[in-house]
């Protein structure tokens, strides 16, 4: 087990506002990859069809991020930038988001 923490944040732009939300984001996470030493991975997603994967969501770009632990993760929620981004530019940019936290750990019984 690495005791690496994994993050899926979804999110749903206003309308009008996807490309700039999409920039944004690869500028929010080029940040966090060249400034934040427990970023392991930060990426830019969208949701695209495919035959294999007939589910779809609102949410139509993820970010998709590794931490090396919680309080990596939790250094990049207080960092300015992101404040920033939140305090600034989501009520001009987002309609709505989610965000949740992964582990590879092996305790049972699954919490929530």
């Amino acid at each position: 087990m690495s005791g690496h923490v994994f993050v899926v944040s979804e999110w749903l732009p206003k309308t009008g506002q996807e490309k700039e939300f999409w920039e944004c984001c690869k500028e929010l996470m080029n940040q966090t990859l060249n400034t934040e030493k427990g970023c392991i991975r930060a990426h830019v997603t969208r949701q695209i069809s495919h035959p294999g994967s007939p589910g779809k969501t609102k949410f139509i770009i993820v970010l998709l991020q590794e931490y090396e632990s919680v309080d990596a993760f939790t250094a990049h929620c207080e960092s300015q930038y992101v404040e920033n981004f939140f305090k600034n530019r989501m009520e001009h940019l987002v309609e709505d988001w989610r965000c949740r936290l992964f582990d590879e750990s092996e305790d049972y019984p699954f919490t929530s």
